[in-house]
């Protein structure tokens, strides 16, 4: 998905439109354009004797981005983007896509590798995503922690120091702070769900 996403000046928009809330309302006929979108991929996937596969894969994906993109903009109708926010929003995401947020999660840790001050960052996040540079943080963070916790060969321990907590207190405090549940109970209860 992220080597085929659609690089404009609505691809950090959707992008993170579609992380945030990957659930979109569509019309009868936005429904139709989804599902030969879907179809078109699933009937071309077992050709991969196409001289041109890869290419012809990610064009279809593409194709079919694009248009979860123009759905979500009926949906969301906003202000244009400007270049220079989308790119600085396009730069922050860069960065935690390549696991930074393992590393540190403080918003001016961010700000000093882009060369601007933390609120701005901040504001420019909010502006263009509805949600703060510390709410992506947290997303791209709690998401790798939730994967890890379902890995029962790693010890709260092992993924506390994988993430780059100080301490193991630091890190069930900041996964109850998250998603409202401590370490343990997330994983029991994804003990659950497996279980069923």
């Amino acid at each position: 998905m992220q080597k085929n996403s659609p690089y404009n000046d609505y691809d950090i928009i959707g992008n993170l439109a579609l992380l945030q809330n990957p659930v979109l309302t569509l019309t009868a006929e936005e429904k139709v354009i989804c599902e030969n979108d879907l179809k078109q991929i699933a009937i071309r996937l077992p050709d991969i004797s196409h001289t041109f596969y890869q290419e012809l894969m990610g064009c279809l994906v593409v194709a079919f981005f694009l248009d979860l993109y123009n759905i979500h903009k009926r949906i969301n109708e906003r202000n244009p983007v400007s270049d220079q926010n989308a790119f600085l929003l396009r730069r922050f995401v860069e960065l935690l896509e390549t696991g930074e947020y393992r590393i540190n999660r403080e918003v001016a840790c961010y700000a000093s590798k882009l060369f601007v001050t933390p609120k701005y960052l901040s504001e420019v996040c909010k502006k263009v995503s509805g949600r703060t540079a510390t709410f992506w943080i947290d997303r791209f963070t709690i998401t790798e922690i939730t994967t890890l916790l379902r890995n029962k060969q790693l010890t709260l321990t092992d993924i506390s120091q994988e993430m780059n907590f100080s301490s193991i207190s630091y890190f069930s405090r900041y996964v109850l702070r998250t998603i409202g549940v401590s370490p343990t109970e997330y994983r029991q209860s994804a003990d659950k769900r497996n279980m069923t």
